[in-house]
């Protein structure tokens, strides 16, 4: 048997869960694996929701836990870039192995921290990061380790997922979805975070530098939100066998990567298309396993600790053991297309007046910009504006982008914004 002394920073909805699991779950853990999980301290701002039958003494000062020599693993989960970059840093530095669920932390200031717990001779957890219950770090990391990956499409964001499912299945537009979402608890107050993409964009960061042992630094990542996309947007994929979700991308493109996160077209098809509500999936093409889909709740109490105790019980496990291999997580700067140099098939809406030569004219414009289109569908209503659909042969995003811009300055024949959404076959 091998005890391993926890001091938990945080013990909000993932922390209040992880306490909850090492109370009932803790002799069957250590049945199971030889690992004592000893939950020796916790920290909060707010000692009044720690579950009443805990066990573990409440401090008030985090670093009573980072520089106590009797802890082995600090858990992080109070989130965010400010004071949990400190306690993080103030762990690592007193040779204490850290585990978290912070993506944003790690996304941003990860290079810096994994370089000190190198330097430390410690490791760094962050199985909960990315997916919530799904094993996808430790995947990639050695279930496919022979692996080298030519593509990643992750639905790695519960609230824009579940928000999509409504408005396609009960036919809701996006402010009641989100409303909705709200109320379950699905998505916080101010929900910019999740529905502008910023969070699946901090996820596909790390995500990235595992798969394609590359740097890209989020700054470099194009993000687009859910917040634009209209009832008209997921009715017409439907009609086309299509469906939209919200996807973190990132494909090989020859010696360079191409990586974004933005709402995508796919076929109904396909497995993702299926994932549906708060789920989360990621969907792998790698060299020698073919296409391979993990599945499972990205968010919530339980499944997010749940992943915490696997990183527990794993770099627990490895605390004290010389010669010890260190898995890598610095990662060389990526090399990315050039922005608008990728290459793809869109879905494009405008609305038009009713008018002879409309479509002609636009259609006029799309061609002199090199874009071929694949089909067209107007709809038959004689009341403005009318409403037009058109889908591309695959085009360069620029090509696409100029032709809408050119189009929207016909202020004559073009009422609104036309709307242009990436198409992936993903076949």
């Amino acid at each position: 048997m091998k005890k391993v002394s926890i001091g938990l920073i945080g013990a909000g909805t993932v922390g209040s869960g992880l306490i909850e699991i090492l109370h009932s779950h803790q002799k069957q853990i250590l049945e199971r694996t030889g690992i004592e999980l000893d939950l020796l301290q916790i920290c909060d701002t707010n000692p009044a929701r720690i579950p009443s039958y805990n066990k573990a003494a409440i401090v008030s000062d985090y670093k009573a836990i980072t520089q106590n020599p009797n802890i082995d693993i600090v858990v992080e989960l109070v989130g965010g870039t400010g004071i949990a970059y400190e306690i993080v840093k103030s762990a690592l530095q007193n040779s204490k192995t850290v585990v978290t669920a912070n993506k944003a932390l790690l996304s941003e200031k990860g290079t810096e921290l994994f370089q000190l717990a190198q330097e430390k001779n410690v490791e760094i957890g962050y199985e909960a990061s990315v997916g919530g219950a799904i094993p996808v770090i430790r995947s990639i990391k050695t279930g496919l380790v022979a692996n080298d990956f030519q593509s990643m499409f992750g639905i790695l964001n519960g609230t824009t997922n579940y928000i999509l499912t409504k408005m396609e299945e009960d036919n809701m537009d996006y402010a009641e979805a989100l409303k909705q979402a709200q109320d379950l608890g699905f998505a916080e107050k101010d929900p910019t975070f999740d529905v502008e993409g910023i969070d699946a964009a901090h996820k596909l960061s790390i995500l990235i530098g595992l798969a394609f042992n590359q740097k890209i630094n989020l700054d470099n990542i194009p993000i687009v939100g859910i917040s634009k996309l209209t009832k008209a947007d997921i009715q017409s994929a439907k009609l086309l066998g299509l469906r939209i979700k919200l996807l973190g991308v990132c494909k090989k493109i020859g010696d360079k990567l191409e990586a974004r996160v933005e709402p995508t077209m796919i076929p109904l098809t396909h497995p993702i298309a299926s994932v549906r509500n708060e789920m989360n999936a990621i969907f792998f093409e790698t060299s020698f396993s073919g296409p391979s889909m993990l599945l499972g709740k990205g968010a919530g109490s339980l499944p997010t600790a749940s992943a915490i105790l696997s990183d527990l019980v794993f770099y627990g496990s490895r605390r004290g053991q010389e010669n010890l291999f260190r898995e890598k997580n610095h990662f060389s700067q990526g090399s990315l297309v050039p922005s608008g140099e990728n290459q793809a098939r869109y879905y494009l809406r405008f609305k038009t007046v009713d008018r002879p030569g409309v479509l002609g004219e636009i259609t006029s414009i799309i061609g002199r910009n090199s874009i071929s289109i694949s089909s067209m569908r107007q709809n038959e209503s004689r009341e403005e504006p009318v409403e037009l659909i058109i889908i591309t042969h695959e085009a360069f995003e620029k090509d696409v982008r100029n032709s809408l811009q050119e189009i929207d300055k016909k202020f004559d024949i073009i009422r609104g914004k036309s709307i242009m959404i990436r198409l992936e076959d993903l076949a």
